[in-house]
């Protein structure tokens, strides 16, 4: 819930009037008020050396929850967005020590926990929150972000000015001129790393706080991190224990996120994440009332039916008898919200993706809904996307041996693994990429699959610059550039083969998710990237709060991914055989499979990971005639506003679009053409220039 913007002038600079400060927060909670619109609030020091600004949200406390908060001394203040879960037990505990509250509200425990224990109220924290505190005494201000990066915060430094927004587009309101990041944008550093494609403006990376200090230094430092056990670690408990706690952490995870003051709605698909937290969230309410419904809402892609999830999303709404609202979505509808899109995530778009998470949050704003469960992030968790078994198959797993089971022969790994790359297409390591051979060149930095490096290559073609931006730049490293924003002790955990090899692929970026090859230990690394960085940001809170909806992932409470992160690599990934013993399988997500099976259907229990993709609508009628994507990029991508933006090599677009306009294709699956999404990246450039006024690159 709710949007943010802070501004801390430190010593040596002039800060403005107190009227003018005011004015300039105002100007930016103009921009983010579709965050917040319920009410809005400013704190201004007497001295004018620190603002703070908050649109609110209404959904706990609705009377007396309004921000900025300060406490009984007004020595501290802060703004604070998301929820924060289980406080009322917290508050309870903190107020028999003697700690007073003014308000009902969950965020209130900012200001009162830093009272008790500074920085480390953080480990207190549980759920998807930012927040900016200042001690007036200290003259400090300390910003956090939570362990996932559910609830964006960004920063920047404007004219000596310290500024935080939940959104970069606040930081206008306070005279910030944005500028492209060249750099950044070359090498795609908006997904591999903090930056973003403005120059200075960057995220404050999951589960990291900030403090910023009169004298103008900002410190950034982790508080909470992914971790997983060595490889060879011996389990510390049954099979059946750990499918009974994972069931019993999931549903406490659901449990806290019904807690709520509005009216709030289930994201429905057909697939396994977002059914379990219906049927748990069903079974939950019908406790209390056995006539309790849900209302739940789906996409429905009527254009293409090989993926529209709509039909087995209404199987499973009357299996529990829940109201289902179909939101229908054609490729004219997801073009006409594209740029809208982009404008609030601020992020490059080049799927429907976006679009169509826009299109469904409209809905559920619509409806009379605030707050939306969500099934997103339960494939970063339990390895659920199909580029995981090629890290699964890497390495031996002795932690499940330990458990007692049948698991393939090195040889039958290597078999699987080339079935798998055969039918997906993910290319293998280069060979010397993992030797310790100094003659046979330079290696990665992670040891994992392709398909990581191919998967940001993808849709991403540097010969869209032109050729003056490369020989100033340089040629990217793509791959490089991600494997330097993972944690360095990550990468010695990889390379050492200290955690298995799908452990570390789980931290990747989450917007290249659909049918991507990947080349790192996985499961860190997309955590980390793909779904802190993106995933969450484009197809969670932003375009959920562009409507005002706050969207809830059970998946991500963090007791329920530390401890599914303890668990063997073989629950996430299970290996089985059929009739015939020497013929191997693999069930992804087997663990959530057997934790949720009271809760879901049969057919979705038994239901393989299919990508969810917003389609375009296919071949027209008339094979001379334009399709909407086709007729909004001929419209936009212009000689006029490709060479505007200074970077982009016009003579390749041109050439790129009167390809895509004479022969598009229509991959199966729901994919893109992949010119089109190259064009759509550009599109994403012209966008963000016209919407944030960004000048022309200059050399």
């Amino acid at each position: 819930m709710c949007g943010l913007i802070s501004a801390f002038y430190p010593d040596g600079l002039s800060p403005p009037s107190v009227e003018d400060l005011k004015c300039g927060l105002e100007a930016s909670l103009e921009t983010i008020k579709h965050r917040g619109p319920d009410s809005r609030g400013t704190y201004v020091s007497s001295d004018a050396r620190v603002g703070l600004g908050h649109v609110r949200l209404s959904i706990i406390d609705l009377p007396t929850g309004q921000q900025p908060l300060s406490d009984e001394d007004d020595l501290i203040h802060c703004v604070v967005t998301g929820e924060i879960y289980d406080h009322d037990r917290i508050r309870t505990e903190i107020e028999s020590q003697g700690y007073s509250f003014k308000s009902k509200s969950d965020s209130e425990l900012v200001v009162q926990l830093y009272k008790r224990d500074g920085f480390n109220l953080l480990f207190h924290l549980r759920g998807e929150f930012a927040f900016v505190l200042y001690d007036v005494k200290r003259r400090l201000q300390f910003a956090a972000r939570d362990r996932f990066g559910i609830k964006p915060l960004y920063y920047t430094i404007s004219n000596g000015c310290i500024l935080f927004g939940s959104e970069m587009k606040a930081f206008m309101g306070l005279g910030w001129q944005a500028e492209w990041d060249i750099e950044s944008i070359v090498n795609n550093a908006d997904v591999a790393d903090e930056r973003t494609v403005f120059k200075g403006a960057k995220k404050l990376p999951a589960g990291y706080y900030a403090v910023c200090r009169a004298s103008g230094d900002i410190e950034t430092q982790a508080y909470w991190d992914l971790s997983y056990p060595p490889a060879a670690a011996s389990p510390s408990s049954t099979l059946d224990t750990m499918v009974t706690t994972v069931r019993d952490l999931l549903v406490d995870a659901v449990r806290l996120r019904l807690r709520s003051d509005v009216p709030w709605a289930v994201y429905l698909s057909g697939g396994i994440d977002s059914s379990a937290v219906a049927g748990i969230a069903t079974h939950l309410l019908r406790e209390k009332d056995p006539d309790a419904k849900l209302t739940t809402f789906t996409l429905a892609y009527v254009e293409d039916e090989s993926t529209d999830e709509s039909p087995l999303a209404a199987r499973t709404a009357v299996h529990l008898g829940a109201d289902l609202v179909k939101v229908e979505a054609t490729e004219e509808k997801l073009v006409n919200l594209l740029e809208e899109s982009t404008w609030h995530s601020e992020h490059l778009n080049n799927t429907f993706h976006g679009a169509g998470k826009l299109l469904l949050s409209k809905a559920v704003h619509d409806a009379g809904y605030k707050v939306a469960l969500s099934g997103e992030g339960s494939d970063e968790v339990f390895a659920g996307y199909p580029w995981f078994p090629l890290d699964y198959l890497r390495d031996p797993d002795p932690a499940a041996a330990g458990l007692g089971i049948s698991l393939p022969s090195e040889a039958d790994r290597h078999a699987m693994s080339e079935e798998y790359h055969a039918a997906t297409r993910m290319p293998q390591l280069p060979k010397n990429a993992l030797s310790l051979q100094k003659s046979d060149g330079p290696r990665h930095l992670l040891n994992i699959s392709s398909h990581f490096a191919q998967g940001f290559l993808w849709g991403f073609d540097t010969t869209i610059f032109r050729p003056e931006i490369l020989e100033l730049i340089g040629q990217p490293n793509l791959v490089r550039c991600i494997e330097e924003g993972v944690d360095i002790r990550v990468r010695q955990n990889s390379i050492s083969g200290n955690w298995h090899s799908l452990h570390v692929s789980l931290v990747r970026p989450r917007f290249l998710f659909e049918s991507l090859p990947t080349d790192v230990k996985e499961q860190y690394v997309i955590a980390k990237t793909l779904m802190g960085r993106t995933i969450l940001n484009v197809n969670g809170d932003r375009n959920d709060m562009a409507h005002s909806v706050e969207s809830r992932v059970a998946f991500l409470d963090h007791p329920l991914v530390e401890y599914v992160s303890s668990l063997p690599p073989s629950l996430k990934v299970m290996p089985i055989t059929g009739d015939q013993p020497e013929k191997w399988s693999l069930v992804e997500k087997w663990v959530l499979r057997q934790a949720v099976k009271p809760f879901v259907t049969e057919e979705v229990y038994l239901r393989k990971k299919v990508s969810f993709n917003p389609p375009p609508s296919g071949p027209p009628a008339v094979a001379s005639d334009l399709l909407p994507l086709q007729k909004h990029l001929k419209a936009r991508l212009t000689q006029a506003n490709i060479e505007r933006l200074g970077f982009i090599n016009w003579p390749f677009i041109r050439d790129l679009l009167a390809d895509y306009l004479e022969s598009p294709t229509f991959p199966a699956h729901g994919q893109i053409d992949s010119r089109a999404r190259v064009l759509m990246t550009v599109l994403s450039y012209i966008v963000l220039q016209e919407r944030f006024h960004v000048p022309s690159y200059k050399f």
